[in-house]
């Protein structure tokens, strides 16, 4: 199923309505889920934050999430910190969900301005994600990517990004995704020289737990959009080239943004 172009933030509600219309329940490992398979939704740049009446958007650790994926360390753990439930999947000192390590890794940011510098029509400028690490296939394994791949490429003059996953939920999940895909894209655009296009996610599972029914069917009661207070600045040239060395210098305005200072 394909959801319409969303073109701003107080559209995104429409996400959950066509959830609550289309949804089927299911049980995957026990617990009671309204899920559509093969999901995809398309958001215009700059389309970030799902801050609705009844979810309690949390901008701040927002921010420590994404400077935790431009530092790029799996064996860091401090951002179990901030969220507990990190702290209930680390396995073998990691954590396979520190979505900078792929994003900054040897097929990471620097490879694709490479491909798309020598072929800006190339259709190889692909970030692989799950299914990297051995890690992944444990079956024991507490913490897997959710993401499978994120894709870019220009067109128009514009770098159109999709990012395909496997599984993404509609509360916890796209409240953290979307922004940081969108930082990632805008990054990325910055560093070409060029304007973030469409971002598109393609999700095999987009759902709803049970556990979070009421706050779901809150936002959805309410219907009420709340900007964010503390808009995060745009990513300047220089700062995108010290950010992809995992430097988040506060003299730059996203960076300071980040570190709340």
């Amino acid at each position: 199923m394909d959801f319409p172009l969303i073109k701003t933030e107080e559209a995104l509600i429409g996400l959950y309505q066509v959830l609550r219309e289309h949804g089927t329940l299911l049980s995957p490992r026990g617990e009671q889920t309204l899920e559509i398979e093969n999901f995809t939704y398309t958001v215009a740049p700059f389309v970030r934050f799902n801050s609705f009446e009844g979810r309690n958007f949390n901008l701040n650790y927002l921010k420590r999430e994404f400077a935790w994926y431009v530092r790029a360390n799996p064996f860091d753990l401090s951002i179990a910190d901030h969220a507990a439930q990190w702290g209930k999947i680390v396995a073998n000192g990691k954590l396979n969900s520190n979505y900078g390590s792929y994003w900054f890794g040897a097929q990471g940011v620097k490879y694709i301005m490479q491909t798309l510098q020598a072929d800006p029509m190339s259709r190889r400028a692909v970030i692989p994600m799950y299914g990297t690490d051995l890690d992944h296939t444990a079956h024991d394994a507490k913490d897997v990517p959710c993401t499978i791949a994120i894709e870019f490429r220009l067109r128009n003059s514009q770098l159109h990004t999709r990012v395909i996953m496997r599984s993404q939920d509609i509360l916890w999940g796209m409240a953290n995704d979307l922004p940081t895909f969108s930082f990632l894209q805008e990054l990325v655009a910055v560093l070409l020289n060029v304007n973030p296009g469409p971002l598109t996610v393609s999700v095999g599972s987009f759902h709803v737990y049970d556990s979070r029914m009421e706050m779901f069917n809150s936002i959805l009661s309410h219907k009420r959009y709340i900007p964010i207070a503390d808009p995060p600045p745009r990513i300047s040239r220089y700062e995108a080239h010290q950010l992809i060395e995992q430097s988040i210098n506060p003299r730059f305005g996203f960076s300071k943004w980040l570190l709340n200072v």
